[in-house]
This record gives C-alpha cells, sequence and structure tokens, in this order.
C-alpha cells in the first residue's frame, strides 16, 4: 500500500522539483492550486518509483491525479507509468474503491488502453479542459481575431489615461478581498454558482494566507488611487504559468480586459504559455475563455474501473473474512461472534481495506442516537477496530478510521464514539481526532429483569447519553445471558470506563452547542481535519445560532478538530453504557 501524506506548503520544492522541469501543463499542478484546494479535495501526495503521485477526494469518491514524472517521456517511461498506476489501482482497491483517475492526457489513455484491455471506461472531460494561450498573444492582442479585445483595452486606456500597473504585494491583499467582494456582491445573484463562488473565495483566501509560502505572482490596475483589479497565479512549468484568479470592479469598463493584458506584459518572459484553467461547464466563462482564441485546448480525461468493487455476489465473503479477522483480534467466544455478526453487523455498517481482494483490515460504524439534553442527534459506535498483524505498521489503522469518519460525515452523522481496546490505544485515537469527554458508566441495577420500556425511561433520565433502542436492548441481554452461560461468575462492569469521541461534522455539532447556550459570542476556526476537510472553515457562534464562513472572522479562537470537542463537552457529563465491547 502507497503510503501518502497530507500536502503541506513545506511540501513546495518536492512538488515543484517534479512539475517545473516536466511538460505537463495541467493547471491542477500548479503550486497554489494544489495547496489552495487542499480543503476540499483533502489532498495527499507521495512518492513511488520516481514519480509523484497525488491523492484526494472528489464528493465522496477517492481519486488519483495522473502521475507525475521529472525525466522526459520515451519507451521506457511509459513501462513505469504503467506500473506506477498498477500500484495506485492496489492502493484504491485496498480502500475500497473502484480505481478513478483525472486530469489524463491523450498519449496515457492510448497507453492505458492498450496496457489495460476491457479495464476502464475513459472519457474527455470537457468542462476541465485546460485553455493555454501564448503569453505573447494575451500581452499584445494582435491580429484580426483580437480586435475586439484590443478595442476593450483601448477604450480602458482612454477612459483612464493616468492608471497604474503594480506588482501584487502582501500590503494590498485587503483592498484585492475588497474587489472581491464587490464583484461577488454584483454576481451573487447567478445561484447556480453559489456554492463555486464560496469555494473559490476560501482558495484564494488561503493563497493570501500563505502569499510567501506559496510563491504566487501576481498584478494589480490603480485608478485614482484606488485598486480596482487584481490577478494572481503561480507556476505550472518553467515555460508554463497558471492564473488561478483575476477580479476586477465592474463598474469600470474594460477593467477585467486591461488587467488580463498587463500581467501577460509584466509576466517574466521565461514563460511562454499562460494556463487560464477551466471553464467547469458555466457557459459565460466558457465564451469568455473562447473568446480569447486558445492555442491549446488542453484535452483531460476521466479514467473509471469499468467493474465496481464489492458487488452483492462478494459481499458474503467480505463478511466471513471479516469474521475471521474479528477472531484473530479479539478472540472472543464464538457464541458472542455469532451473536454479533447474526444480529448487530450490516454490510453497509462495515468499513474495510482490502489487499489482492481479501480483507485486512475492518471496522464497524454501527448507529446510534445521542441525547443532548432536550435534542437527539446522529452519531456512530466505532466497532471492531481490527488490522491483519502484518498490516499493522503499513498505515492500514489510519487509511481505515480516515474512510470511516470520511464516510460517516456524508451520512450526516455528528459524532463518532469508541471505547479503546487497550490503554495504549487511547494515545492512538487521540491523533485520530478523539477526546476522552465521554464516559462508559454501569447500566442499571438488575437490567436483565428490565422490559425496555422501564430501561428506557431510566436512560433518558440523564442529560447526556448514548441511547439504546429496543433491538439493541434485547441484543444486550442476550450478550449476558451467553456470558453467564459461558462462566457463571461473569460480571458487567461496575465502574467508569474512559471512553472517546470525535466531532464529525464541526457545523451541526457547534449548532448543538449554540443552541445550548444563547448568550455565547464567539469565533472559531477548526484546522487540521485531514480526515474530512470540510470541518477546516470559520465558525461565528452567535444568539444561538452558527454561521459557517470561508472568510477569516475577527478575535478567532483556533481549535483542532480534538480541541473542538474539548470545547463544546467542557461543561457536559456525557455517557454510554451497556456497550458491547
Amino acid at each position: 500500500m502507497i503510503k501518502f501524506h497530507d500536502v503541506k506548503t513545506t511540501d513546495r520544492d518536492l512538488i515543484q522539483s517534479y512539475t517545473l522541469c516536466g511538460e505537463r501543463m495541467n493547471c491542477d499542478l500548479s503550486f497554489a492550486n494544489i495547496i489552495s484546494w487542499r480543503f476540499l479535495y483533502n489532498t495527499q501526495i507521495a512518492e513511488v518509483d520516481g514519480f509523484l503521485i497525488f491523492r484526494f477526494y472528489t464528493g465522496h469518491h477517492l481519486a488519483y491525479m495522473a502521475p507525475v514524472w521529472k525525466c522526459k517521456w520515451d519507451d521506457a517511461m511509459k513501462e513505469r507509468f504503467v506500473a506506477v498506476v498498477r500500484q495506485m489501482r492496489d492502493d484504491a482497491v485496498t480502500l475500497g474503491h473502484p480505481f478513478l483517475m483525472l486530469g489524463v492526457c491523450s498519449y496515457m489513455t492510448n497507453i492505458l488502453e492498450k496496457t489495460f484491455p476491457d479495464t476502464f471506461y475513459i472519457k474527455p472531460d470537457r468542462d476541465h479542459f485546460d485553455y493555454i494561450y501564448t503569453r505573447e498573444k494575451l500581452a499584445t492582442l494582435s491580429g484580426k481575431k483580437l480586435q475586439g479585445k484590443r478595442n476593450h483595452c483601448n477604450k480602458f486606456r482612454k477612459n483612464y489615461p493616468d492608471y497604474e500597473y503594480r506588482p501584487l504585494t502582501k500590503d494590498m491583499i485587503p483592498e484585492c478581498i475588497a474587489v472581491e467582494e464587490n464583484w461577488r456582491a454584483v454576481t451573487k445573484e447567478d445561484t447556480e454558482q453559489t456554492e463555486e463562488l464560496s469555494e473559490e473565495l476560501r482558495s484564494m483566501t488561503r493563497v493570501f494566507d500563505l502569499w510567501d509560502e506559496i510563491g504566487a505572482i501576481g498584478g494589480t490596475i490603480w485608478v485614482d488611487g484606488k485598486l480596482i483589479a487584481f490577478t494572481f497565479g503561480c507556476p505550472i512549468t518553467d515555460k508554463v504559468f497558471d492564473v488561478c484568479v483575476e477580479k476586477a470592479d465592474t463598474a469600470y469598463e474594460g477593467a477585467f480586459s486591461i488587467i488580463n493584458q498587463e500581467f501577460a506584459q509584466h509576466l517574466p518572459e521565461q514563460y511562454e504559455y499562460m494556463n487560464r484553467e477551466e471553464d467547469l461547464g458555466i457557459e459565460g466563462l466558457r465564451y469568455a475563455k473562447l473568446s480569447y482564441k486558445p492555442d491549446i485546448l488542453l484535452e483531460k480525461s476521466v479514467v473509471m474501473e469499468k467493474y465496481p468493487l464489492a458487488q452483492e455476489e462478494s459481499q458474503e465473503k467480505i463478511k466471513e473474512e471479516t469474521i475471521a479477522l474479528w477472531r484473530d483480534t479479539f478472540h472472543d467466544a464464538e457464541p458472542f461472534i455469532q451473536l454479533y455478526f447474526s444480529r448487530v453487523f450490516k454490510p453497509e455498517y462495515n468499513v474495510i481495506c482490502q489487499v489482492n481482494q481479501h480483507t485486512v483490515a475492518a471496522l464497524q460504524t454501527l448507529p446510534y442516537t445521542l441525547k443532548y439534553y432536550d435534542e437527539e442527534v446522529q452519531t456512530a459506535y466505532i466497532s471492531g477496530v481490527s488490522v491483519k498483524e502484518e498490516y499493522r505498521k503499513q498505515n492500514m489503522g489510519n487509511n481505515l478510521m480516515s474512510q470511516a469518519h470520511f464516510r460517516l460525515f456524508y451520512k450526516d452523522i455528528v459524532f463518532s464514539t469508541l471505547i479503546p481496546a487497550g490503554e495504549w490505544l487511547y494515545d492512538w485515537y487521540g491523533r485520530c481526532g478523539y477526546t476522552r469527554n465521554i464516559t462508559c458508566t454501569p447500566g442499571p441495577k438488575d437490567v436483565n429483569n428490565m422490559d425496555f420500556a422501564t430501561f428506557d425511561s431510566w436512560q433518558r433520565t440523564r442529560d447526556c447519553v448514548l441511547l439504546h433502542n429496543e433491538e439493541g436492548f434485547d441484543i444486550i441481554k442476550e450478550d449476558d445471558r451467553i456470558s453467564l452461560a459461558i462462566d457463571p461468575e461473569t460480571r458487567r462492569e461496575t465502574k467508569d470506563i474512559p471512553a472517546m469521541i470525535r466531532v464529525i461534522n464541526a457545523e451541526k455539532a457547534l449548532q448543538l452547542y449554540a443552541r445550548r447556550r444563547p448568550a455565547c459570542t464567539e469565533n472559531l476556526r477548526v484546522y487540521d481535519d485531514s480526515d474530512i476537510p470540510e470541518n477546516n472553515s470559520y465558525f461565528q457562534i452567535k444568539q444561538g445560532h452558527v454561521v459557517k464562513t470561508n472568510q477569516p472572522l475577527p478575535g478567532t479562537k483556533v481549535l483542532t478538530i480534538a480541541e473542538l470537542a474539548d470545547y463544546i463537552f467542557k461543561d457536559d457529563k456525557l455517557e454510554m453504557n451497556l456497550m458491547l465491547n
């Protein structure tokens, strides 16, 4: 299994050692894009046999970028490329995902079709083709086809003869943000683009926050001492420059045209080409990019596994392998294993890693409800975390937990809970974002003689507790009967056991917190949740409500995802009881 790590600004030299000397012109390989969009894609990188590999999520699906290499493309490189793609495919299969590779150029697709016959669907993705122009064309706007663009620029110069072009520097960032806000106010009526604009703002803010570390280059236009347009980007290769963002005050006619031309004129001449990125299928954007007559419309294809994994016929096999893994890991009595896998286990709860089509790691995400004072929220209980012994030092457990957290987020789960099987595991789960803010307490006395209604009345007297439903309560009593039959001296724990809880959905968790504390006013920033990048954002708590925003907030308290759980539950006593552990 390939060992990936989260991409960071400190990876700039590594990444650009591959991209700057390479031939790939894809805008996806601009370091500014890689870093600034990590919040959305959860991007990770790894080096494999002289190739750089990117792994990320698009929507709910694990995906890979076509591998990047340093050397020139030749026959020897083709063989190595195929070998690395095989490893990438194995990595996806291990994580239970059909292989998906994006940004694949045409010369690569030909190799894949020949090497992997009847294996992949390969389809050009027109909405993500890159528009690439010579720098000279954008700088001069020469020729009959660009007469209209020259006219726009000439009209701007006539209307604002004293305008200035200045390189974009850090001290200008507040004014750039003001221009962006003004532009957004004008364009917000187009509701179809609302989500894309919000994500773009977050990406842009990320670049501004890390301006020096990213090494971006930008330009600005000023009229009467007022900044009215700006742009910035980052190199893709030594000869190709990526234009990431371009914004202008639309009250100044021709402002977009002039910043485009001036930036091209002032860009270092080593850049022969300028990549102005994709149109995302947005009609107006496509028209605008085509109007500049691209010299290259870079075709990029989607490569997708033809035959999805874990079809119905293989589910029974996966279940049997998960049972075997449980036996080897926990050494539980066979009657308990049969009870668990006949009445608790369901395929949709099971999260697995596979190697060579065999399950080598598994856990179950069992659904529960957390009663939080007068509210109830969807919560998961992580059960049966197990990794085959020979894979325990290969990051398999971390990948398993990461998968589980990501899936739970998209199932609208708010919290995840668990009880570590050993003292040493508390630290490991802590690194996965869990904190000791919940306790497994003894259940009521004589619980085996209670009916569910009586037990339910008891459990609902607790302020904050993980609730059992009637079926779960019956399974607990059956587990007790099995335990007593095996060993009549068996008794349930009569003391508290530290359990753990993790925030899965930061926004919904904070809404719960805010409704409980309507007088609270505070600005928070959650960061460093590598499993669920959607949680990494700014949150404003005010008058019992929470607003999630991509814009920095004043006086922000900065929290990791684990610290967020400490923040939310600092005044609460959370409980669980009678868990199957």
